[in-house]
């Protein structure tokens, strides 16, 4: 990527940032040096511990405060000219860079944003700190900052607190409050990870406009190639800290010359390798990968597992006046599907559709307004589940965090055999024997069953997790969006792992999921919900190659390109 160094806004140059963590010493970023341009968007892509993260915090010295670490090298920006050392200038001089010449986004806009503040608020709040424009004309200031990153009813949004919005249009607000002393530069760190397809669709589109028009150069972090593809016209890949590749795109992605970036670019589930296993990285990397067809199920004629039939959920509104009468949100309204034998049933939708609510119905953790939930033919209404302690062990849930979901204070271990204990599923003899089994059978090795969750990968707690759901030998295991925050490997190592689980021990699987390429390469049938309602049904095929309801076309029509 040869450019005039005149042109360059940032130059990093053999960046070395080290952790000291209690007796070990951990290199995070190993000798990094790369240029951005004014106005480019470069893109850093890599998986979780690959330093793309370490990398772009340093660039506003964010790490300062964590005194374990080192960091070393040289991080140049150009000041009207005049060449500053953003790791060696003193904090006054770095805070009138920070947010003024260089801002963020971070990848999860709830808790980028003070909770107890207005929204309206927090983004003034840069204009005051830097002292920009008048006092008076400041929330107007706001008002159009919320219309250029078009957010609806901007004077509704002012006023709100981050609960009261979604996430994309807290993404939006965490945009604004990036753009409000007109930087030079944004950092952008996995800012579209957890939102939807359309939502994620509408972010890139935003963020490539800003480039484009206001003169604004863009470094855009994340681990998804399609993408940086989207949005970004170089890309720099990075692999255990130190950048592996890098060139301009499409050239990069279509004639990709390091192993990692083959395996970044392979693994991601697709229409080409629906049929089989997905490789995962180490594979691709060590070249061990054997190309192997997956499993494939006959199931007309299956047996129904679970059946549900109009299925509604309805959650009361705040009344608005003390003689006034309550409203409702439906949440889920007049529902029904079945569930067969070894099948996997996805339901895709955007956030507020009403998928997630249907999984806590058919798992008791909700109690429908209307409807029936059956499981072999047998009513799973709550009360009942409550009262039949061998029904509830049938039917278990993966939630999304893996992290949230597991005690931090239990080891592995104890995590494991708790469920094992509660529900006498082996003797106490054999506990330690059955949780190693399942470890195996997650492929886990017995050496985690001492370690904590903090001790632990993203995809090694998702395991667990999967692990401790196994271990009461349910019939239908609820999966609620447990890839979605996951590295495209460790998110092919799990898509495999329930693939093959239901092969081996004839699970029935609910995959639930806002992105439709995973719903697509995993699930047998698809139901596409929209606003509490089944809008599409078909086989997985038919919904990706022939989509007939406008919003199931919205969502194909969102994901993103990538290389064409």
């Amino acid at each position: 990527m040869s450019a005039d160094i005149d042109d360059n806004i940032l130059e990093v140059s053999q960046l070395r940032v080290t952790f000291q963590q209690e007796h070990e010493l951990t290199l995070a970023v190993d000798n990094v040096s790369f240029s951005l341009r004014k106005k480019q968007a470069l893109g850093i892509v890599g998986e979780s511990g690959s330093g793309k993260s370490v990398t772009s915090l340093s660039i506003l010295n964010l790490l300062s405060g964590h005194t374990s670490n080192q960091t070393q090298g040289s991080i140049l920006f150009d000041d009207n000219g005049d060449k500053i050392d953003l790791l060696s200038i003193e904090d006054k001089a770095l805070y009138k860079i920070r947010g003024l010449r260089i801002s963020m986004v971070f990848q999860e806009p709830m808790s980028s944003l003070n909770p107890v503040r207005k929204c309206g608020d927090q983004v003034k709040e840069v204009l005051d700190v830097h002292d920009i424009g008048l006092k008076s004309q400041r929330k107007d200031v706001v008002l159009d900052l919320y219309r250029q990153v078009s957010l609806p009813d901007v004077d509704r949004v002012y006023n709100s607190y981050p609960h009261e919005l979604s996430g994309g249009q807290l993404q939006r607000v965490n945009i604004a409050m990036a753009l409000a002393a007109k930087p030079d530069i944004i950092i952008c760190d996995e800012p579209t990870t957890a939102l939807d397809v359309t939502v994620q669709s509408q972010i890139i589109a935003l963020l490539k406009d800003i480039v484009a028009s206001q003169d604004i150069s863009l470094i855009f972090i994340t681990h998804d190639l399609d993408v940086v593809a989207d949005i970004c016209d170089s890309v720099i890949v990075m692999y255990q800290g130190k950048i592996v590749e890098e060139g301009l795109l499409p050239d990069l992605f279509l004639s990709p010359k390091h192993a990692y970036t083959q395996a970044l670019l392979t693994c991601k589930p697709s229409k080409e390798n629906r049929d089989m296993i997905l490789p995962t990285v180490d594979q691709i990397v060590q070249k061990t990968y054997v190309p192997t067809q997956r499993v494939k199920h006959e199931l007309d004629g299956a047996e129904d597992i679970i059946k549900v039939t109009d299925l509604s959920v309805h959650f009361p509104v705040k009344k608005t006046s003390f003689f006034g009468p309550r409203s409702h949100v439906k949440a889920v309204d007049q529902v029904s599907f079945s569930l067969r034998f070894r099948e996997i049933l996805g339901i895709v939708g955007e956030s507020g559709s009403g998928k997630s609510t249907v999984a806590n119905c058919i798992a008791g953790l909700i109690d429908p307004t209307a409807g029936q939930i059956t499981y072999r033919g047998k009513d799973i209404s709550p009360f009942i589940l409550s009262k039949n302690r061998d029904l509830r062990t049938k039917i278990q849930l993966v939630f999304q965090d893996p992290y949230s979901s597991l005690n931090p204070k239990m080891s592995i271990g104890a995590a494991i055999k708790e469920p094992l204990r509660f529900h006498s599923i082996v003797p106490k003899d054999q506990l330690d024997t059955e949780v190693a089994r399942l470890m195996d059978q997650v492929g886990l090795d017995a050496s985690f069953v001492g370690r904590y969750p903090h001790q632990l990968s993203g995809g090694q707690r998702q395991r667990v997790c999967i692990a401790r759901a196994l271990s009461i030998r349910p019939e239908l295991l609820i999966c609620d969006e447990s890839v979605s925050a996951l590295d495209v490997s460790v998110q092919a190592q799990i898509l495999n792992l329930l693939d093959d689980l239901r092969s081996k021990l004839d699970v029935s699987i609910l995959f639930i999921s806002h992105d439709l390429s995973v719903i697509h390469y995993l699930c047998d049938r698809v139901l596409v919900m929209k606003e509490g309602q089944v809008v599409e049904r078909g086989t997985a095929d038919q919904i990706m190659d022939d989509p007939q309801d406008p919003y199931t076309q919205r969502l194909i029509n969102s994901l993103p390109k990538g290389i064409i």
